[in-house]
């Protein structure tokens, strides 16, 4: 049974329940509270490679039982996507990608997460994480008719506090090409992360918006 509108997180096509998306971060971050213990990422690690590390250290995480995160049947790193309904041949590789055993088309139904990232102080690379992250959910590359995604920002160089502020100087000058409805901003609602920042965008294509969780987390 599909959840009723009382447990999901908004009406789209394509909801998701909101103990599902809680503990998809909640993984996450306990993912990456043990990847910064071990001090292995650097400035000069490509982000895939980051990506690949904390999916080892989620595994790791998962596998204590501690986080009450049975629910989530599987979750994976790089995975080929099928980016568009028209076209099977556009695709897309999502760097984090959450499915539930509740939802029949695992295909469809899924909590994408895209990372990217970020350097506090030098060349912020704050433009591509909304050119070549948050883009991709707004243009339905990812998450098409879904009612949530994740952006996240892995700070490789401090300080933290710039890195995310570089990230919403962007987002305000081109919030007229993301389709902001919601401009981004601080919330705890679905994460007690300190860093976690929120904002929702009408997607291309679609007749409802995507609500974007930014979780910023800090390896340097």
């Amino acid at each position: 049974m599909l959840p009723s509108s009382s447990s999901a997180i908004g009406s789209p096509k394509l909801p998701l329940r909101t103990a599902y998306v809680r503990a998809a971060l909640a993984l996450i971050v306990a993912g990456a509270t043990r990847l910064r213990a071990r001090s292995v990422v650097t400035d000069a690690m490509i982000e895939n490679n980051i990506t690949y590390l904390l999916v080892h250290e989620m595994s790791q995480a998962q596998k204590l039982g501690v986080l009450g995160v049975s629910g989530i049947l599987l979750f994976d790193s790089r995975v080929n996507t099928a980016a568009d309904p028209t076209d099977p041949l556009v695709r897309g590789e999502i760097d984090i990608k959450f499915r539930w055993e509740e939802y029949p088309n695992l295909h469809e139904r899924y909590l994408a997460v895209e990372a990217k990232k970020l350097r506090g102080k030098g060349h912020s690379l704050a433009d591509k994480y909304v050119t070549g992250g948050v883009a991709d959910f707004v243009s339905a590359k990812y998450s098409r008719g879904h009612d949530h995604g994740i952006m996240l920002g892995y700070i490789v160089v401090p300080p933290t506090a710039a890195a995310i502020a570089k990230v919403a100087t962007v987002m305000n000058k081109r919030r007229s090409t993301t389709g902001e409805q919601s401009p981004f901003a601080t919330d705890s609602s679905l994460c007690s992360h300190p860093e976690t920042h929120r904002s929702v965008h009408q997607q291309t294509g679609t007749s409802a918006p995507i609500t974007l969780v930014h979780l910023f987390l800090d390896f340097c």
